[in-house]
């Protein structure tokens, strides 16, 4: 039903795009400094769900309605430019409130963010409408190898990025009994937010 004979290639690049800096490495470590290890799993979490987002949707055939309608990615990249200058704009607010963002043990908060970082973000539906096609070797079911890869593509990176969120906690809880650390964490995580809008930004003026 499915080709397995590409799964060993699949994982191995797999594995290179999801530890090759990008929005997702430089989000989780954001959120690892800002809010700290609950934040970086709930986000992680959010991630991750999107990924299996794009499987799920590329399985369904909407890759061929982006390829006719191109439009519909510079609508994503948009969308995500507002809403990482939206988080931006947040962390800078907690920063001069001198509020804490870390995160409670029923915030929802940052797992959204992670699913809305993820789901907008025009690197990860680019890889799944032209990289995911590359793999389906000789499968019987188009729909079950994608969603097959899509769930090995989603393990590998909830890994990564779980680390690398979980690496950037260990500063933020050395700091956190610290005067005005919470106000500088957010500073951090808003001027990181703020960098990678500007990214986006500047692709959509250049692309």
């Amino acid at each position: 039903m499915i080709d397995v004979s590409v799964l060993p290639v699949f994982l191995l690049a797999s594995l290179l795009i999801c530890v090759a800096p990008g929005t997702d490495m430089a989000y989780m470590l954001a959120v690892g400094i800002a809010g700290g290890r609950g934040a970086a799993l709930r986000a992680s979490t959010g991630v991750a769900l999107g990924v299996l987002v794009y499987s799920v949707v590329v399985a369904a055939g909407m890759g061929e309605l982006v390829r006719q309608y191109p439009w519909t990615l510079t609508a994503i990249r948009v969308v995500g430019a507002l809403y990482l200058i939206w988080l931006s704009v947040s962390a800078f607010l907690d920063a001069r409130r001198g509020t804490t963002v870390a995160a409670g043990p029923g915030t929802t908060r940052w797992f959204r963010q992670g699913l809305v970082v993820n789901l907008t973000n025009p690197k990860m539906a680019l890889f799944f409408l032209a990289f995911l096609p590359r793999f389906l070797g000789s499968a019987a079911s188009s729909v079950a190898q994608f969603i097959v890869l899509g769930l090995c593509f989603m393990l590998i990176g909830f890994i990564v990025d779980t680390t690398v969120g979980l690496l950037a906690s260990t500063l933020q809880r050395r700091l956190s009994d610290k005067p005005s650390a919470g106000r500088a964490l957010s500073i951090v995580a808003g001027t990181v937010y703020l960098g990678l809008a500007g990214v986006v930004v500047w692709e959509l003026a250049t692309g």
